[in-house]
Order: C-alpha cells, then structure tokens, then sequence
C-alpha cells in the first residue's frame, strides 16, 4: 500500500456530487415500490453499482413488477432530474482538487454513473478540467462495482499501478472495488450514512477530514 497518494481515483456520487440523499428519497418513495411492490429491497443492493447490471441480481432474488427496460427507464429517469435539479458540490471541493493537482498528484473520477449523467454534471458544475482521466462504468469492458476493473482502469489511465493509488469512496460497493483492485482506499462519510466501510484504510467524515487524510 502506498504510504502517500502517488496519484488518486475518486468517486463522484456520495463523494464530490451530493446527490445520495436524493437517490435515497426517489428509489425509497418511487423506484423501488414500483419494481417491487411486494418486496423490500434494501438500498444497499443498488447503491455504488451500475444500475444497468442490477436488475438480474434483483430478479433473482425478488419479485419484480416490471421487466429491466423499465427498472432502467426509471433509472435513466431519476438520474436526469437529480443531477439536472437537486445535485450539489462537496463543500470545498474545487479548492481540495486544484490543491492535489497543484501538489503533482494525477486524479481520475471512476464512477458508476453513465455518461450521460457526468455530462450534465459537467455543464453545471465544470467538474472535469480537474481530472487527469475520467471513467464511466459504461467505459469498462467488465464488471462494474464491486469488481475492481473500473478502479484497475483508473489506474491504468494515470500511467500508475493501482498498488501506488489511492481511491475515495462513500459506497460498500465502491470500496470493495477499491480495496480489491489494491488500492489505498479512504472511506468517506459526508452523508453521514452508516454505510460499512469496515474494509478501508482510512475513513473522513467530512470534507475536512477528507482533505487532511489526502494533503497532510
């Protein structure tokens, strides 16, 4: 593990874009009760995940009320409007990002979230001239998360071995990834969310223990 970031791949929801709390809300009041009405799903089984590779996890193990074109639908749907709508910036974060660059430290943003979402992200907010690489799940030709590929991807895009990177992460699902692609992985509450991260190195409950973790 590597003792100092040589370089870092982040997340963006739960993480940079604060949008979790509506995702909760949308899949808690909408989503959910109407895949399956008759079942309780918990959030945790979709959280961090590309929801594109979901639903036959889901039909396997719950009755589903619509087929995965429609469970998709209403992704694609909810994504839109949250990050067109509700989604905010992590206090702070350009300051942290610009600092890290600054520092001569590569950054990558490896997200489950499709293009089509980094993209409205990034005509609202500018997000990306930060990053050295950018990875959708949709970029990956494997597994999204919990599978490490898209963070081996990461890696792979700033020239490092994933062993010399580190990841932030908010997600069960994302650290896994992280954690087993051999990444130094810092656990992030900013949500405050009981999320387990009981597999990380180091945890931040905020944006200030996140930027002392990642800059000293």
């Amino acid at each position: 593990m590597s003792d100092a970031p040589t370089a870092i791949c982040f997340d963006m929801d739960g993480v940079l874009v604060q949008s979790e709390d509506h995702w909760a809300r949308i899949q808690r009041e909408h989503i959910l009760p109407t895949v399956a009405p008759d079942d309780d799903i918990p959030l945790s089984a979709i959280t961090g995940r590309d929801y594109t590779e979901v639903y036959p996890d889901l039909d396997a193990e719950y009755e589903m009320a619509v087929d995965r074109e429609e469970y998709e639908r209403l992704f694609a749907e909810a994504g839109r409007e949250i990050y067109g709508e509700h989604a905010t910036m992590l206090a702070g974060v350009d300051d942290l990002l610009a600092d890290l660059r600054a520092a001569g430290i590569p950054l990558a943003l490896t997200t489950s979230a499709p293009w089509d979402w980094i993209d409205v992200i990034e005509e609202r907010f500018g997000l990306l001239h930060h990053f050295d690489a950018a990875v959708s799940a949709q970029d990956v030709d494997g597994p999204g998360k919990p599978e490490p590929d898209i963070y081996e991807r990461g890696a792979e895009e700033l020239g490092v071995a994933p062993t010399d990177c580190w990841a932030v992460e908010d997600s069960h699902a994302g650290a896994t990834a992280a954690v087993a692609a051999g990444m130094t992985t810092v656990g992030f509450r900013g949500d405050g969310a009981e999320t387990d991260l009981s597999m990380v190195h180091h945890l931040a409950g905020d944006a200030a223990e996140l930027r002392e973790i990642l800059l000293g």
